[in-house]
């Protein structure tokens, strides 16, 4: 598990980003530069204790896919106080074939992630057309991540740190009508936008930007 502070500008307000698997800080590569710290949480082939956040007096909490859960396991009973938290194409129980991934697909992908051909396949439906910039990672790295995390989804449901969900229509990855069954039985907002895939940050630029998604 990693966690990095991508943009360190010294302030008392901080994004708490937990990444996709198999993701890393690429994601950003196009994204201005913030005047607030950013710490983004990714490859989970363990799970590590959260630094310590109680310095900062202005936190927002965003997740995409995996890392919904993921962010999730530490933060549903945990002290702090969210002033927004967006989960992004994503649920609480993404191993779960009515809310979220169907369990012969998510084992499917793990096991044939060695295969280049089936990583092309899934980075596409990921984006479909979207501009994306690949992760520089290894697919073993990947692959270990998934099925530990394949592991660990089988633990009970945590509670929802969450208040908005945005749902990408056209999502290939964790269906629309998944997302929307889950989040209907939970006390937040839904976004939904039709024409969106499972990758949100196409025309999102900055950390800004995600935060304004869990005010408004």
């Amino acid at each position: 598990m990693k966690f990095n502070l991508l943009h360190n500008a010294k302030k008392s307000k901080l994004l708490l980003f937990f990444n996709g698997w198999g993701m890393d800080d690429t994601l950003f590569d196009h994204f201005a530069q913030s005047d607030f710290d950013v710490m983004t949480v990714s490859d989970y082939n363990s799970l590590e204790p959260l630094p310590e956040l109680q310095n900062y007096s202005e936190l927002h909490l965003a997740a995409w896919s995996l890392g919904v859960r993921v962010a999730a396991e530490f933060l549903g009973n945990a002290p702090y106080k969210f002033e927004t938290a967006t989960a992004f194409n994503g649920t609480l129980r993404p191993l779960d074939a009515d809310f979220g991934i169907a369990p012969e697909i998510f084992a499917g992908t793990a096991k044939n992630w060695n295969n280049e051909l089936a990583r092309n396949r899934f980075y596409r439906r990921v984006a479909e057309n979207s501009p994306f910039q690949l992760p520089q990672r290894d697919w073993e790295s990947q692959q270990s991540e998934l099925f530990f995390l394949g592991k660990h989804f089988l633990a009970k449901t945590p509670p929802n740190p969450f208040k908005t969900a945005w749902i990408g229509g056209r999502d290939r990855i964790i269906p629309a009508k998944n997302q929307r069954d889950f989040w209907a039985k939970e006390s937040v907002k839904i976004k939904e936008y039709a024409e969106e895939p499972h990758f949100p940050f196409d025309k999102i630029n900055s950390f800004e930007e995600i935060i304004h998604v869990g005010r408004n």
